[in-house]
């Protein structure tokens, strides 16, 4: 990975953190924790960077990005379950940059998302935290809508609605999730509508409930597929 950032960023320095620095607490879930400090400004090209990543060592499964002025933390989880958490730390506050404010790239942005957060689930139950991976299937079930949401606004060509069309709303709802069991059911059904949605969009995405279903037979050695 190191040697990717020097190919593709202006970096000063690579420092590696969290759990690699602490050999005893590494396991099958552990990321990979790097801070990247820049030499100048220029935002980061997070298409390049993952383009890259992909290349070396597996496809990319979802990702998230989260921005600061002087700071961005690139999250992303591959198809064979590698996980790296990148934060890069601009010298001051770094360039601003136009957002594509284009439909399909909004769809890009929540679907990657929704995917990232979905592996993130597999690695909480493979810990044992049941909390946390239940609130990250809601947050699933959030995206989906948000999704839907996206779908009208660009249908009706607008944000603005102050009624609605009494919409079959796609999203597996269950507050009664308590256990490992029911919370990967949540997950799975969550992959598959979401599946569902991007095929009906016609964009070109790739389904990848089969790719999660493949990661939770790796984490936890089983599924409810």
């Amino acid at each position: 990975m190191a040697k990717i950032l020097n190919e593709t960023l202006n970096a000063d320095e690579i420092m590696i953190e969290g759990s690699l620095q602490r050999p005893a607490e590494l396991d099958l879930y552990s990321d990979v924790d790097m801070k990247i400090l820049l030499r100048d400004n220029t935002p980061i090209n997070t298409e390049v960077l993952l383009e890259s990543v992909a290349a070396e060592f597996a496809p990319v499964l979802g990702f998230e990005v989260i921005s600061h002025l002087r700071e961005d933390a690139v999250r992303v989880c591959l198809e064979n379950g590698m996980r790296f958490d990148l934060v890069f730390r601009y010298p001051s506050d770094k360039e601003p940059v136009a957002e594509d404010e284009s439909f399909s790239c909004k769809i890009y942005n929540v679907v990657n998302q929704f995917w990232f957060f979905a592996a993130m689930v597999l690695v909480k139950l493979g810990r044992k935290d049941n909390l946390i991976a239940a609130h990250l299937s809601l947050e699933l079930c959030q995206l989906l809508i948000v999704i839907q949401m996206l779908v009208r606004d660009n249908k009706k060509g607008t944000a603005v609605h102050r009624f609605g069309d009494s919409e079959i709303v796609s999203a597996p709802f269950n507050l009664g999730n308590d256990t490992a069991d029911e919370i990967l059911a949540m997950l799975l059904s969550a992959a598959i509508k979401m599946d569902n949605e991007l095929e009906r969009l016609n964009l070109g995405y790739a389904k990848k409930s089969g790719v999660l279903n493949s990661l939770a037979l790796h984490f936890l050695k089983k599924t409810n597929w």
